[in-house]
């Protein structure tokens, strides 16, 4: 298990961020969080956990509430771009797009990123397996 190189402390990432924006700077609870792997999909996990690409989330901020980062992409992405940028910085010799096949830094780009497959076609991969269940053409309520 390496270390994190997004954070230090053993407390809810995005509870920090928001504390620190509201002026709070005191202890944040350290127990009953969960470890995220901010790169996943793709075999990527077990690299984020090599360069250390991961943090500690709450439950609510792991998988549960609005402004989790398995249920709001723009957290998401937001949560990738600090970790792009902090791969960069720190490990100046990789490319990230290249070790993650997946790049989340280009203002042009939707949430999802184009990258070239070996077939020499695009495709988007946002870091979800599509499962066709015959509802994509609209839900039924």
């Amino acid at each position: 298990m390496s270390r994190s190189i997004l954070q230090a402390e053993k407390e809810c990432y995005l509870c920090r961020l928001a504390d620190d924006q509201a002026g709070y700077y005191g202890e944040l609870p350290h127990t009953g969080l969960h470890r995220h792997h901010v790169i996943f999909g793709r075999g990527n996990r077990k690299k984020s956990e090599r360069y250390g690409l991961w943090v500690w989330l709450c439950v609510a901020h792991h998988e549960y509430g609005p402004e989790a980062v398995h249920t709001n992409a723009r957290i998401r992405r937001q949560l990738s771009q600090v970790a792009q940028k902090e791969f960069m910085r720190v490990y100046p010799n990789l490319d990230f797009l290249q070790e993650f096949g997946i790049g989340y830094l280009d203002p042009d780009e939707t949430p999802q990123t184009r990258i070239t497959t070996g077939c020499g076609t695009d495709r988007v991969e946002d870091g979800f397996t599509r499962i066709e269940t015959g509802l994509e053409t609209g839900m039924p309520f």
